[in-house]
């Protein structure tokens, strides 16, 4: 029979075991404790297992049908478990569910003759029998034994009939547990065999796809320039299974196509693009729903939707995106993004090798242009200097024959000319002075080619917004230059300047009503330099011109 014992906090029912084991363990159990009560020719006796960190208690009693004297047995075995208790928390133990440890580990906790006293006057047991309780635990489980005996029973006999009956239940214990591992393995063998072959086969797969990571490295190595983005598309998809591919890649602020299993390149990745989003927002964008159901839902949300045949997916990496297409379900985007992975420095070195190229070509021809602009600085000076000076020069050896006052003016118109084309070949710097201050000095260069000059400096709710020292230098830089070719070839009646500050871009204005700039005449080596200028520094200039109205207005941007 089996009893719940209460004491201190009552234990729970384990409801775990299979009902045979339940039954056969109690079975055994039932067969000790008759055992045990026929040898001491006990008029009571009963076994408390506690198993396991589960608490459970499973109570056997015997000989059967006699419980007369059952409340005295419970007594013993509460206070046999309150004593265990007590005895585990000085050692600071606490019991684990586990396999039971061996016989020579047991440990005992005998009831002191005090408390069998107490319990046996409560009781009413008469002097005609006496009392005897124990507990024994392994560490793992418990077992209490209670038995009501002769008065003639010696209490070293009690002790050791209770000692033994304690080893037989561990042994039962352990026989249990081997039992139920022996099932455990028989249940389990089977899937662990097959655990075992799946986990072989993963390994397999495994090898095979670092095998192939390190080959598809190789050839990321091999590749060349033209056809890099390409090989990288050929490995990603051929690794993973797809058979369509598109790689794009951020290319000088614009998101262009760099490759495609097609040999297109010309795709639309606005703002409706699933790989520009991918790139973006650096998320992996996957379409592998059944199109044919849901077309009408998905109709227009991304471009590519009716670039691909079959699903698709979108992966980014640090200098682009790939997408890959393929209607056959071994594709995997797990793979592809592994390789993505491994050859993204590759894709990201590439870029940086593209734009190194791109600024040594970008160099030289700077320099091819500045050079030639010295060349042609050069011819016009000499130009200058056969023109003006040469016949000044040769008026002035005339003069020489004639009146003093002749030749005087003469030289006076050489010093004069020979000042203004130093200060025209002097660098075009502020110094020391403010930028309105510098463009009204060389206004009046325009004063005295008796053309009208007018300056407006825009401010913002009545206070000039402050221009930072580079861009007032390149804005001076800018309307020297152009005052010069107004002077020069324009032949325009009125200047006007205006210089404004909008949204951190500097805007610097230059109008006059000469004769234009006519389609076949070029702009010259000055507007072609400050137009380079503007165009490394982030900014741009235009040009409208027609027959008495000329208007160059050039951007400059703070951040330059």
């Amino acid at each position: 029979m089996k009893h719940i014992l209460q004491h201190r906090a009552p234990p729970p029912i384990d409801t775990s075991r299979s009902d045979t084991h339940r039954s056969t363990s109690a079975d055994r159990i039932a067969t000790i404790v008759e055992l045990g009560a026929a040898t001491l020719a006990a008029e009571r006796c009963a076994i408390a297992l506690q198993s396991g960190a589960a608490a459970v208690n499973e109570v056997a009693y015997a000989p059967r049908g006699d419980s007369r004297w059952d409340a005295a047995l419970n007594a013993l075995l509460g206070a046999l478990a309150n004593r265990l208790g007590d005895a585990d928390a000085a050692r600071g133990r606490k019991r684990t569910r586990g396999a039971p440890g061996p016989i020579e580990s047991i440990e005992g906790v005998a009831l002191k003759e005090d408390e069998l006293d107490a319990i046996a006057r409560s009781e009413k047991i008469g002097d005609a029998h006496q009392l005897a309780a124990s507990a024994f635990s392994d560490g793992a489980s418990a077992v209490r034994i209670a038995i009501v005996a002769r008065a003639d029973r010696s209490r070293s006999e009690l002790d050791a009939s209770l000692g033994l009956m304690a080893r037989a239940v561990f042994g039962e214990i352990a026989l249990d547990s081997a039992r139920a591992s022996l099932e455990f393995w028989r249940t389990h063998g089977a899937e662990n065999g097959r655990q075992a072959v799946g986990a072989r086969h993963d390994l397999v797969q495994e090898r095979a796809a670092m095998d192939y990571l390190d080959e598809a490295v190789a050839v990321a190595r091999r590749a060349q320039p033209l056809d890099r983005f390409g090989r990288f598309g050929q490995l990603v998809a051929g690794g993973a299974g797809f058979d369509q591919w598109l790689v794009a890649v951020a290319d000088s602020g614009s998101f262009i196509v760099a490759a495609s299993s097609s040999g297109r390149k010309q795709f639309d990745l606005g703002e409706n693009s699933a790989l520009a989003e991918s790139f973006r927002r650096h998320v992996v964008i996957a379409r592998w729903r059944d199109r044919e159901k849901d077309s009408l839902d998905r109709a227009g949300k991304y471009s590519e939707d009716k670039m691909f045949d079959g699903p698709y997916v979108c992966i980014p990496f640090e200098a682009g995106a790939i997408a890959l297409a393929s209607r056959d379900p071994r594709a995997s985007a797990a793979k592809a993004e592994a390789i993505v992975e491994r050859l993204a420095p590759f894709a990201s070195n590439w870029m940086l090798e593209r734009d190194a190229v791109r600024r040594s070509r970008l160099v030289r021809q700077l320099a091819l242009r500045m050079f030639a602009a010295i060349d042609e600085e050069r011819a016009r000076i000499a130009r200058d200097l056969h023109d003006d000076q040469a016949q000044l020069l040769a008026a002035a050896k005339i003069a020489l024959d004639g009146p003093p006052e002749a030749a005087r003016s003469i030289f006076t118109q050489v010093e004069e000319s020979l000042r203004r084309k130093t200060r025209e070949l002097r660098p075009a710097t502020l110094g020391n002075a403010s930028l309105d201050d510098a463009i009204d000095h060389e206004l009046a260069r325009l004063t005295s080619a008796k053309v009208k000059a007018s300056f407006l400096h825009l401010t913002q709710q009545g206070v000039a917004v402050e221009i930072s020292r580079p861009a007032q230098q390149l804005c001076f830089q800018i309307v020297r230059e152009v005052i010069s070719n107004v002077i020069r070839h324009a032949h325009a009646k009125s200047v006007q300047v205006t210089i404004g500050t909008s949204a951190g871009i500097v805007r610097v204005s230059v109008t006059d009503d000469g004769r234009g700039i006519g389609k076949r005449q070029s702009e010259g080596s000055g507007l072609t330099g400050v137009r380079e200028r503007l165009a490394l520094m982030g900014g741009g200039l235009t040009v409208e011109s027609r027959a008495g109205r000329t208007t160059l207005v050039a951007e400059i941007p703070e951040s330059a």
